[in-house]
């Protein structure tokens, strides 16, 4: 009797030491969780907040990488000049918006702790199925308003809002792609949906109207001085042809340039000031938009802070000129 009861002793003393059993999650596939079902992420921490927080940014690497790589594709902005490049930035911020969307559907399927003082384990999954359908819908819906865009460009008459309707075209296109990528990920096969329309055609479109606009500037007031040069310059840049004599356009683009010198502090000279464009048909006076840059600038140098100024208002047309104009047009969203 008296060695049954060692015996006993001693197999509840090697149950009680035994190993945990480790998941099969924390070095390699879940067999709860399919690898052809969801995606995965894994983390480790020594809390189990901070484990749990390191899993789910583990699984957003699989989007983050794919939106990085697009968002700093030059490919499709080496022509078209700087102000293009509002367009690339207004889609990356989209689909960045996109992409913490998705991400927010991740959950953590399970937590483990081998034992009293060890780390944390978290795994986090995300369900392909259900994102890769609202991407398809996304996507289609993406492709008819693509469709919708192309057919406004073309019925409507005036060339602003044929240009603001293909600028939309292509800014759909530019999300469906991001769309995409991001399908291609979560679908198992890798492959997504094909695109109806190519971006460099959209492209190419987009850039035959604009190099067809011509425009004149004009100021109708101009504190810094110089304004119509900047103004000048920067229709230059983005790609659309400029005149200096207004006769010779079909459009103005009027500029007000207002500004006033601050007080000075601490040997600071202060400027601030309302930079503000219209768009304009020169028969008929039409006015298709109008837009502001506030702008304050400072310098040491009294005779320097005007040039600043201009400095900065021409950094600033260049990036945003395009996309300020193109969105003056009937057909943009």
């Amino acid at each position: 009797m008296r060695q049954i009861i060692i015996l006993l002793c001693l197999l509840l003393i090697s149950a009680c030491t035994k190993a945990p059993v480790v998941p099969d999650w924390i070095s390699g596939n879940s067999a709860a969780y399919s690898t052809n079902r969801y995606l995965l992420g894994r983390g480790e921490a020594s809390s189990v907040g901070l484990a749990r927080d390191r899993a789910r940014a583990d699984l957003a690497k699989n989007f983050a990488v794919q939106v990085r790589e697009q968002s700093s594709d030059k490919s499709l902005w080496q022509q078209g000049g700087e102000g293009f490049q509002g367009l690339q930035t207004t889609i990356s911020r989209h689909i960045h918006t996109q992409t913490d969307r998705i991400v927010e559907g991740v959950q953590i399927a399970e937590t483990w702790r081998a034992e009293e003082g060890g780390n944390y384990h978290a795994l986090a999954v995300l369900d392909r199925l259900q994102v890769g359908s609202r991407l398809r819908v996304r996507i289609r819906q993406l492709d008819n308003e693509t469709a919708e865009s192309i057919n406004r460009a073309r019925r409507e008459e005036r060339l602003p809002d044929q240009i603001s309707a293909a600028r939309n075209a292509l800014e759909e296109q530019l999300e469906r792609r991001y769309q995409q990528t991001q399908l291609t990920i979560v679908d198992v096969t890798g492959t997504g949906l094909k695109p109806k329309y190519q971006l460099a055609d959209l492209k190419n479109d987009f850039d035959a109207l604009l190099n067809r606009w011509e425009i004149a500037p004009q100021m109708t007031q101009d504190d810094l001085g110089g304004g119509q040069d900047l103004l000048a310059g920067a229709l230059g840049n983005i790609g659309v042809l400029h005149h200096t004599d207004t006769s010779k356009a079909d459009y103005l683009l009027v500029g007000q340039l207002v500004s006033k010198e601050l007080n000075t502090t601490d040997g600071w000279y202060w400027l601030r000031g309302v930079l503000t464009v219209s768009l304009q048909d020169r028969n008929s006076k039409q006015v298709f938009g109008t837009h502001q840059w506030p702008f304050k600038v400072s310098s040491r140098q009294h005779d320097m802070v005007k040039t600043r100024a201009r400095s900065y208002l021409a950094a600033v047309l260049d990036r945003e000129l395009l996309e300020v104009l193109t969105s003056f047009g009937s057909g943009q969203k």
